[in-house]
Parts: C-alpha cells; structure tokens; sequence
C-alpha cells in the first residue's frame, strides 16, 4: 500500500479488499480537518504577534520571527517524526493511530496556542510574540504533514 489512506493498485487484490476496512474516506476526511486546524492555528498566532508587536514582519523583527517560527515547525516535525516516517517510508498508519495523534497534537497545538496568546500576562510582549511564532510555525508544520497525504508519489 503506497498511501497512508490509499486505495492500493487494483493487482493487489489482497491489499484492496483490506483498504475496505481501512477507512480511506474517513481517513482523508480526518487529515483535512486537521490540516485546516493546523493552518488555522498559525493564522491566529501570527496575526496575534503581528497585533502585540507593531512592524513585525519588517527588518530585523522579520528574522526573529522567522527563526522562532522555524523552531516550531522543526519543533513540531520533531515530536511527530514516527508520523512523518510513516507517511515517508509508504507504510500507512491504521486508521486508530492516526485518529489518535491528530487528537493528541490538535490538543498540543490549542494548548500551545493558549499559552502563547495569554504570555504577555507574566511576561514582555517580546516573548508572547516569540511564543506566538513558534506556535505559528508547529501549526504550519501540522497543515503541511496533512497535505503530503494528498500528494501522489512524493515518497
């Protein structure tokens, strides 16, 4: 099986009756939804630390932010690692275990968030803003792992 919610070539006969019970419909549903969820989660942080600190994305800020962001992406791409081997190596995950990490990291990701978005209470908006494009950057990671999914053959 080459996709993680793939229907498998039509020569597989073995491998297709079991994509019936793999729930590939669902499965793509799910990824969708969290892809949107990841993608909403670093609008909402970058627009927040674009709010808390004026010019942000212009000069020297514009690196700060670049880099805290990468951080959370990298951050992100780092505590799901045996997901994205997964979906690298072509060998699916079923479709319990999937549901159950995207759970855990949408969890994560609104916790991150809210952390991030109230910072600013006990310390200098200097690190909400950190907070929020790190936050900004493990959201775009997780929209980005949702749409390798719908990628034909990039293993």
């Amino acid at each position: 099986m080459t996709r993680n919610w793939g229907i498998p070539a039509k020569n597989e006969h073995t491998a297709f009756l079991d994509a019936k019970t793999a729930k590939p419909l669902l499965t793509l549903f799910v990824s969708a939804v969290f892809g949107v969820i990841g993608a909403s989660v670093a609008a909402i942080s970058f627009a927040a630390a674009r709010d808390l600190l004026v010019n942000l994305f212009h000069g020297v800020s514009l690196v700060v932010a670049v880099v805290s962001a990468g951080f959370g992406c990298w951050g992100y791409i780092w505590l799901a690692r045996p997901r994205f081997a997964a979906q690298f190596s072509g060998h699916g995950d079923a479709f319990s275990s999937l549901l159950r990490f995207y759970a855990k990291a949408v969890v994560a990701l609104f916790v991150a968030l809210i952390i991030a978005r109230n910072a600013g209470v006990v310390a200098p908006d200097i690190i909400g803003v950190l907070l929020l494009c790190i936050t900004g950057g493990a959201g775009a990671a997780a929209a980005f792992q949702t749409v390798l999914a719908f990628v034909p053959y990039y293993e």
